[in-house]
C-alpha cells in the first residue's frame, strides 16, 4: 500500500540538473524526495498512520529537520490536491523529530494521502504518501446484524464467542464447543472483518520445508489484521495461538460479529502437476453473489503478487475462484454452511507441498507480500465495481481430509496461564546466508527448478 521511493534514474537527474530542474519534476505526479543532491540536510518526514473516521481520515505524521530546532511546515495533499497545511510544535531539541496530525474530511472511497514539507531554502517538497480508505460501505444483512452477540478476548487472548450474560459473568462457548462461564476479558460488539487462520493445534494442516501451514497461516493472518486496523477497519481472528478450533466454532466467531467479510486463510498442499502460473485456489459459497465477486477479485490480486516470481509451479483443475459442492448439493466447507448471511470465502495462496514454491515461502517479505494482497483485494471489492475474471470451476467432490471436526479438540487456557501467554508456534525464514547457499538472489528471488514435494492435500 505505501508508494515506494523514486527511480535511480530520476534520482540521477535530479542531481545532475540541480534546485530548478528538481522543482519541475515536483510539479508531475507525487513522488518522494530523495535525500541527496540539493536536498541533503533538508527536513525529513513521514506519515505514520492515517486512519478511517466518519466523514473521513485522521492523519498521523512525523517531521525532523537535522540543521534545526524550528517548527516545520508541511501541506497535506490529497488525489493532488492541497487540502490542510499547518506547522509542528517547536521541537525538543536540535534535530528531533515532532509529531503532528490533521483530521481531513473526504468523500468515500481510496485517497492518495501525500505529506509535502515546505522550506524556506527548497520550497515544497513530497517525502512521503500512502493509500488511505475512508469508512468502507457496510455490506452485511440486517438478519445478521441481528444475530450478532459479540466476542470476548480472554485474558489469555482466546477469542470466544458470547451467549449471554456481562462483566463477572460472561456466558461463553469455548473453542471446543463447550459451554463455560469467565469473569473477565475485553468484549469485542463487532468487526468490519473476521480473519481465520486455517488449522491449529492437532490439526498442522499442509507442510513443506519444514514449515508448518497452521504456523504460516496465523504469521499471514495477524499482519492482515494489523494492516486493516491501521487503515482503521475493525479486525478480528478466531485464532490467536496454536489450539484447535473447530470449524463450527470457527463460524460462530464470525457469526457472533456479523462482519461484512469471512476469510479463511490458507496455504495448499498435494499438486503434482506442472503449471506455468500459480495454482492459487479461492473457494466461495454456492449461491452468494457477493462471495463470488471478493474471490475472484481476491485471486487476481494474489495471482498479480506472485507472478513476479519465476518458479515452478504446481496446480490442479480447482486453480481460480471455484464452489466446491458435497453431494447433496451443499456448500462442502463449513466456513460458507455455517455462515450464509455472511460474505465468506477460503483462500489458498500456493503450495508448501512443493518445495520450490515452500522454498520461496521461507523468504523474507513473502508474508508481508501475501498479507497486502489480501488487503488490496478487500479494498477493491469494497470500492469498486469489479467482477473478476478468473472464475474456477463449480464441481461436487465430497471427498475431505476428515479435520475441522470436534474429536479429539482440547480447550486452550482460557485465563492467563501462570507461566505466560499460550504458544504460537511460528514459520522459521532463511536468512540471507542461507538463501545464497541455496543459489538464490535475496533481493530477488527467482528459483530454480528444484525437487518437487509431494505432501498430502489437507484442507478444511
Amino acid at each position: 500500500m505505501r508508494i515506494r521511493g523514486l527511480t535511480l534514474f530520476l534520482m540521477a537527474v535530479v542531481v545532475v540538473l540541480g534546485p530548478a530542474a528538481a522543482a519541475q519534476i515536483e510539479d508531475g505526479p507525487a513522488q518522494v524526495a530523495p535525500a541527496i543532491g540539493p536536498w541533503l540536510g533538508a527536513a525529513r518526514g513521514s506519515v505514520t498512520t492515517v486512519t478511517a473516521v466518519d466523514g473521513g481520515v485522521s492523519l498521523a505524521g512525523l517531521a525532523r529537520d537535522p540543521d534545526s530546532a524550528s517548527p516545520i511546515s508541511y501541506e497535506v495533499v490529497v488525489d493532488g490536491i492541497t487540502v490542510a497545511s499547518g506547522a509542528t510544535a517547536r521541537p525538543d531539541g536540535f534535530g528531533e523529530a515532532v509529531g503532528f496530525s490533521e483530521t481531513l474530511v473526504l468523500s468515500e472511497g481510496l485517497h492518495e494521502v501525500c505529506l509535502r514539507l515546505v522550506e524556506p531554502r527548497l520550497g515544497g517538497r513530497t517525502v512521503d504518501c500512502l493509500t488511505a480508505t475512508t469508512a468502507p460501505p457496510n455490506t452485511v444483512t440486517a438478519k445478521a446484524r441481528r444475530a450478532a452477540t459479540g466476542i470476548l478476548r480472554t485474558t489469555s487472548g482466546v477469542i470466544v464467542p458470547v451467549n449471554g450474560g456481562g462483566p463477572g459473568n460472561w456466558q461463553i462457548s469455548t473453542p471446543c464447543g463447550a459451554d463455560a462461564v469467565v469473569e473477565t476479558g475485553t468484549f469485542i460488539e463487532r468487526a468490519r472483518v473476521v480473519i481465520d487462520p486455517g488449522h491449529g493445534g492437532s490439526e498442522s494442516g499442509a507442510a513443506g520445508r519444514g514449515i508448518l501451514e497452521k504456523n504460516l497461516n496465523l504469521d499471514v493472518a495477524e499482519i492482515v489484521v494489523e494492516k486493516l486496523r491501521e487503515l482503521g477497519i475493525t479486525a478480528e481472528l478466531t485464532r490467536t495461538a496454536d489450539y484447535r478450533v473447530p470449524i463450527a466454532m470457527r463460524a460462530e466467531i464470525a457469526n457472533a460479529l456479523a462482519p461484512d467479510v469471512f476469510l479463511s486463510l490458507h496455504h495448499n498442499g498435494g499438486a503434482l502437476r506442472r503449471s506455468s502460473r500459480p495454482g492459487t485456489e479461492v473457494f466461495y459459497g454456492n449461491g452468494h453473489p457477493q462471495s463470488q465477486r471478493l474471490a475472484a477479485i481476491m485471486y487476481e490480486e494474489m495471482v498479480d503478487a506472485l507472478d513476479d516470481f519465476d518458479v515452478d509451479w504446481v496446480s490442479t483443475v480447482s486453480e481460480g475462484a471455484s464452489v466446491r459442492l458435497r453431494d447433496d448439493g451443499m456448500d462442502l466447507y463449513g466456513i460458507h454452511r455455517f455462515s450464509p448471511e455472511i460474505t465468506s470465502i477460503i483462500t489458498e495462496f500456493l503450495y508448501l507441498s512443493n518445495v520450490p514454491e515452500a522454498l520461496l515461502m521461507q523468504q523474507q517479505g513473502m508474508v508481508e507480500l501475501e498479507a497486502e494482497a489480501i488487503v488490496d483485494g478487500l479494498l477493491r471489492w469494497w470500492w469498486t465495481e469489479d467482477a473478476g475474471t478468473e472464475l474456477g470451476r463449480r464441481f461436487t467432490d465430497s471427498s475431505s481430509s476428515g479435520t475441522g471436526g470436534f474429536d479429539g479438540c482440547v480447550d486452550p487456557a482460557l485465563d492467563a496461564p501462570d507461566n505466560g501467554a499460550l504458544a504460537v508456534g511460528r514459520t522459521e525464514f532463511l536468512t540471507d546466508q542461507a538463501i545464497a547457499l541455496a543459489g538464490l538472489d535475496a533481493q530477488t528471488p527467482l528459483l530454480p527448478a528444484l525437487q518437487l514435494g509431494s505432501d498430502p492435500a489437507v484442507t478444511d
